[in-house]
């Protein structure tokens, strides 16, 4: 997908403000390019001092919560721990056990199992505590929407603390206590907090906000766990937990996280977001994903060190698991849209398919990459005995919950946020779920890329790191810089894993520098080994046999100029001549192809084909490729019509479509191309 990249204005008088006050160098460019200029408010903007951490007292309901686990704890009552399957609700679950544990409390946990159960609080998991002598149930990240569920509980005697983050709606449940920073009462200010960054306020507010300190020793970590894997804010109090929490992370101290760790990064890493949203939370995901939600929170709750390892060995598999069905399942829902809905009638508004044979723990990433990939909203229904467990993912300024309100009620249960969520839906109400997907508005934002600035080669320094995690930690609202860096040279391409991703070796000025392009198929990216390109990245630091180095993520790329020139211009060309309009007779000169390059064609096309001898690329890049490979000239419009002769010929079928061709060998004998239709009409052309 081309996306426009918007470079921020420049402000080199507050870049050189923010240097005088000691931000360092690639800093003090970002801030100023984000609009903040003055010494004082970027030491605001970067403080993650625990000093700046509201006082819980202040949320909704937070007294009333307080007394009923008090109530609780004196009198040796049950007390359940219900959350959600995610890092946010495990880490809130594993938070509040921890602690109640710690109080000897008589305490157990549930975690609806994702495959079967679906999001939220049900009645027959309320029914199933009640009958083991639960007598009051604290929700963690869910159930502010839980209005039926919550009635039954009052009637049938079983005490509900709520607490949650997701938007509340006009209604809330009948509860002893509905803790939500978000309820339109709350004096609480600070409204973006994680589900885990709620379980640990009531925790914090039981035990004495003056208490902060040790409560933030003893569960930070699980909080900066939940709070980047959620992708909340990263500002003001959210900054406060997640630093320290990394902090606590790389003191190892919790046995089962820090197995995971030891899994996840490379050795002697220091664990940042980057490692947590990239590397442990998914391995965490994976187990609730695939219906294994308390190995992840047992390796949370583990004090044993062989144990911890076990369950790390079992959540790292379970997320090899995760990413093949992922890999498989996405193939198949491109697959199904391109022959069935593309180009339709069906083809409008959000995209929505439902299946019976998708596990519902890997949809919701699908979603997210079809939205990517279609460049609109993405609603995937998984169905099972009649009743459909839908995930939704927004694109580029679609607010999801919006969309929602205006088909809930064909809902079961929906709710999350405002690119994400999900819902339960009755199968028979799918057809008029779609019908009303096509007349819903999506007015979306153009696809593009933030950037933040420009670096030039000399900037990349041993500082450029240690500069960079000045602005740490990273999320939404202080996203990881993305820097544009001009005529990087690509040196080596090779895919990674399932072939979504790349590891390169790039120049820059040169000197040498790993990259990696995650999510760039090798098959997409119109980038070849010898390419110069314009490139939009993030740097990360990284170690190897004990020394850093600096690395660099791509985040899309583009060929320089002159070369991207070239190439449009030759596409139109061939187009001209493929669609019989008027060329001159110098163009079609230039047109004729030499027969070097029919061989130079073949022989790459039988060198990169698949089993069936098939090839998929972008054009440009194939060409460049035969190009640099044969050493000839590169003309994309001449090897086209190498394509278009040889297909005549019944030698193999190619498609070209948006710059990608698939091209198909196919069985046959040497035939006498000089017969082609394209090639005599170019020698006309050329003779007249």
């Amino acid at each position: 997908m081309n996306k426009t990249w918007i470079l921020s204005d420049q402000n080199p008088e507050a870049e050189s403000v923010l240097l005088s006050g000691g931000i360092p160098p690639i800093a003090a460019k970002v801030l100023a390019a984000r609009g903040i200029d003055s010494i004082s408010e970027a030491k605001d903007f970067l403080n993650t001092d625990i000093s700046i951490i509201e006082d819980p007292n202040r949320l909704p309901d937070i007294d009333a919560a307080c007394s009923r686990i008090r109530k609780a704890l004196d009198n040796g009552e049950r007390i359940a721990v219900f959350g959600d399957y995610d890092v946010d609700g495990l880490t809130a679950v594993c938070l509040v056990v921890k602690w109640l544990r710690k109080k000897e409390a008589d305490c157990i946990y549930y975690i609806p199992n994702r495959v079967e159960e679906g999001y939220g609080l049900n009645v027959d998991a309320l029914e199933q505590l009640a009958q083991k002598g639960v007598s009051l149930v604290i929700t963690v990240d869910l159930g502010i929407t839980a209005i039926e569920e919550a009635l039954w509980a009052k009637q049938n005697g079983l005490d509900l603390i709520i607490t949650d983050h997701h938007k509340c709606r006009d209604d809330l449940p009948e509860a002893c206590a509905v803790v939500n920073p978000r309820r339109a009462d709350s004096e609480y200010s600070f409204k973006y907090l994680s589900g885990v960054g709620v379980a640990f306020m009531l925790v914090l507010a039981y035990e004495g906000f003056e208490n902060i300190e040790p409560m933030m020793t003893e569960y930070s970590d699980l909080v900066a766990l939940g709070t980047v894997s959620d992708m909340m804010p990263m500002i003001k109090t959210n900054r406060a937990l997640v630093h320290r929490g990394i902090q606590e992370i790389n003191r190892g101290n919790r046995v089962g996280l820090k197995a995971l760790v030891r899994e996840s990064a490379s050795e002697n890493a220091e664990v940042n977001t980057g490692i947590i949203g990239f590397s442990i939370a998914p391995r965490l995901n994976a187990a609730g994903r695939m219906g294994y939600a308390n190995d992840e929170l047992e390796l949370l709750l583990t004090d044993d060190p062989q144990a911890a390892q076990r369950l790390t060995e079992k959540v790292c598999e379970l997320n090899r698991e995760r990413q093949k069905t992922e890999n498989d399942t996405y193939h198949e829902v491109v697959e199904y849209y391109e022959e069935n809905i593309r180009n339709t009638d069906k083809d409008e508004g959000p995209i929505l398919i439902c299946n019976d044979t998708w596990h519902p723990g890997v949809i919701g990433i699908i979603a997210s990459r079809l939205s990517e990939r279609y460049a609109r909203p993405a609603f995937l229904i998984s169905l099972k005995d009649g009743v459909g467990r839908g995930s939704v993912r927004s694109f580029y300024g679609v607010n999801i919950l919006t969309i929602m309100q205006k088909v809930s009620h064909l809902f079961e249960t929906w709710g999350g946020h405002e690119y994400a969520a999900g819902f339960t839906i009755p199968e028979e109400n799918i057809p008029a779920l779609s019908e009303l997907l096509k007349n819903v508005s999506c007015e979306l934002e153009t696809p593009h890329i933030n950037i933040d600035t420009v670096l030039d080669g000399d900037m990349l320094t041993e500082n450029t790191i240690s500069d960079i995690n000045t602005l740490e930690p990273f999320g939404p609202h202080n996203a990881m810089p993305a820097f544009l860096i001009r005529n990087m040279e690509i040196k080596d391409i090779i895919p990674l894993g399932w072939g979504n991703s790349l590891r390169l070796k790039v120049a820059i000025e040169g000197k040498d520098y790993p990259a990696f392009y995650f999510g760039g198929h090798r098959d997409r990216p119109d980038m070849c080994c010898g390419d110069i390109v314009d490139a939009v990245c993030k740097l990360e630091g990284d170690r190897s046999r004990g020394e850093s180095f600096l690395r660099i993520v791509l985040l899309d790329i583009r060929l320089e100029k002159e070369a991207n020139k070239k190439l449009r211009i030759e596409l139109e060309l061939f187009n001209r001549l493929k669609t019989g309009k008027d060329i001159t007779r110098k163009e079609a000169v230039s047109l004729m192809p030499k027969k070097s390059e029919f061989v130079a064609l073949l022989r790459h096309i039988h060198r990169n084909s698949d089993s069936s001898g098939s090839v998929r690329a972008m054009i440009g890049s194939m060409l460049r490729t035969v190009s640099r490979e044969e050493n000839i000239e590169l003309s994309y419009a001449r090897f086209l019509v190498c394509f278009e002769a040889l297909a005549e010929k019944n030698r193999l079928t190619y498609s070209l479509e948006n710059d990608q061709i698939e091209v198909k060998l196919l069985e046959g004998c040497p035939t006498n191309l000089n017969t082609s239709k394209i090639l005599m009409r170019l020698r006309e052309l050329s003779e007249n």
